[in-house]
């Protein structure tokens, strides 16, 4: 294994080598072998209860109002603070479509700043993504008609408005967006909404003094996006859940800006990954470590019959490259850090067993000879790039005099500053358009990171990942992908089955918000 994949899978520290969880199988907490004696043992975990976002169902032949608008909510115990959201809550419902139906959904604005939705992982139409419209006013509503033909996944909806996503998505314009199919009933997966499947929403805050959100402005947190000192689950810091003693299935999302969530129990115990972004694997993979990159998701099997748990985050340790030159940029996260407490409790439930088989995966071709390729070469290029990006019709984010960025501690001297996002040499135009791809095509995507890792994320299609710097995929890789943590190179495996117009186009972009904002973006047609 390579430094660079040692480094990027926090291979060091808690979590020991990044490896499926081969033979760690851990008995009852008050059992006792060679094998697991020396493992830590879980004191009865303290916290602020967790709740979860209501689970909603989108009916054919109706119409769903989804408002964004302002609220209050407490991210720490006893101190609510105004925020936004969705239904008059912090972030919103988690909306249930099923697949072969057709939802609509009535976006509105009641806010005083302009806003939309991205429906993140749906495949639908270019005119329904979100991703480039339509922005509504203060005031003003759309109707999206969400045709769903997909297998069971989780997906999220989040506010896409460029230049603006960073802020809006930290404020709380995000909610889970789950498709159903009837495949977590046939396989026997738990599926009861909060009791044994349950939503966990990663990010990460800092507060002020009265318990308020703080956000740099995005100009300050540009080049390395902006990390938290404090993770939140739901909305909640310092979360503890009530789980039953037994198998439970938790979706993860990471809805963090820029944090990758670097995930283990501190126990050490095994889990299941079941899903990812796109939907339920062929088979589960026993894991005791998994990273979760902003816009990723993730389902995992967690059997906490064997006691109380702490699901803990290594600090997001990232590498900057500048040519042959590698340097190691600190987390404000000094170590392992706790993002959620599991407090077991028995009850009357069934003991749902792991299944040992799950959705078979088309497979994958021998060769891709033969099929278009394209590559996207993801920069974060020095200040005097910026001109030449902006040449080419994209957009830069300015740094303001006397910035200080929060990683390098370097205080700007002004725009000069200000480094240059692009793909392929460019940044954003929102009125150019920069690839062309034929509707039912199959194509290879490369994507390049010289000099740092990207979540690369593609809207209105899904990928298979054929390579990861040459070498197989990682392990929480081999599913269907929409988002893509790219350390180094990744070659996308992508079929486009929805179309795209020149006035709707879909994009493509980092899903570090920061770098999405200012100008890490590109659009397509599918026709």
């Amino acid at each position: 294994m390579s430094r660079r994949a040692l480094v990027a899978g926090g291979a060091l520290g808690l979590f020991g080598l990044v490896a499926p969880a081969a033979a760690a199988k851990k008995p009852h907490r008050h059992e006792t072998n060679a094998a697991t004696k020396d493992m830590p043992l879980v004191a009865d975990p303290t916290g602020t209860p967790l709740v979860y976002p209501p689970l909603v169902d989108v009916k054919p032949g109706e119409t769903y109002e989804l408002a964004a608008a302002p609220a209050t909510h407490a991210f720490l115990k006893d101190r609510p603070v105004a925020v936004i959201g969705y239904g008059g809550s912090y972030m919103g419902p988690a909306l249930r479509l099923k697949r072969g139906e057709t939802a609509t959904v009535r976006v509105v604005n009641r806010l005083e700043r302009p806003t939309n939705v991205h429906w993140h992982g749906l495949m639908v139409e270019g005119r329904w993504d979100g991703g480039t419209g339509p922005v509504l006013a203060p005031g003003e509503s759309f109707e999206a008609r969400l045709a769903v033909d997909q297998p069971a996944a989780t997906l999220w909806y989040h506010a896409h408005v460029h230049g603006h996503t960073t802020r809006d998505v930290h404020d709380g314009l995000a909610g889970l967006l789950i498709v159903d199919d009837g495949t977590a009933g046939l396989l026997g997966l738990p599926q009861t909404w909060g009791v044994d499947d349950l939503p966990l929403v990663l990010q990460d805050r800092d507060f002020d003094e009265k318990g308020t959100p703080v956000l740099p402005p995005l100009s300050a947190a540009l080049e390395h996006g902006f990390r938290g000192h404090t993770p939140i689950v739901n909305g909640i810091a310092d979360a503890l859940a009530r789980v039953p003693e037994r198998l439970v299935r938790l979706r993860l999302l990471n809805a963090a800006g820029a944090r990758t969530f670097r995930l283990a129990f501190e126990d050490r115990r095994p889990f299941h990954l079941v899903a990812t972004d796109g939907g339920v694997l062929d088979a589960p993979v026993e894991l005791t470590f998994l990273p979760l990159a902003p816009g990723e998701r993730a389902e995992i099997l967690v059997d906490f019959s064997v006691g109380p748990a702490n699901l803990m985050t290594e600090p997001d340790v990232h590498e900057h490259r500048m040519g042959a030159e590698v340097v190691s940029l600190p987390d404000v996260l000094s170590g392992p850090t706790r993002v959620v407490a599991f407090a077991p409790e028995r009850d009357s439930g069934p003991a749902a067993p792991l299944p040992k088989a799950l959705v078979p995966l088309a497979a994958l071709p021998e060769s891709t000879l033969g099929l278009p390729r394209r590559r996207f070469e993801l920069r974060v290029g020095p200040a005097a790039a910026a001109a030449t990006a902006h040449a080419h019709g994209g957009m830069t984010m300015a740094m303001p005099a006397g910035a200080v960025d929060p990683y390098t501690g370097h205080v700007t001297a002004g725009a000069a500053d200000a480094p240059a996002l692009t793909i392929n040499g460019k940044s954003f135009a929102a009125d150019r358009i920069d690839e062309k791809v034929t509707l039912g095509a199959t194509e290879v995507w490369e994507i390049v990171c010289p000099d740092m890792a990207h979540p690369f994320h593609l809207h209105g299609a899904q990928a298979r990942v054929l390579s990861e710097d040459g070498e197989r995929p990682k392990l929480w890789n081999a599913g269907v992908k929409d988002t893509v943590l790219v350390e180094n190179s990744a070659e996308l495996l992508i079929t486009f089955g929805r179309s795209a117009d020149a006035a709707t186009p879909f994009v493509f972009h980092c899903h570090l918000l920061e770098h999405e904002d200012g100008g890490m973006m590109g659009t397509f047609t599918v026709t």
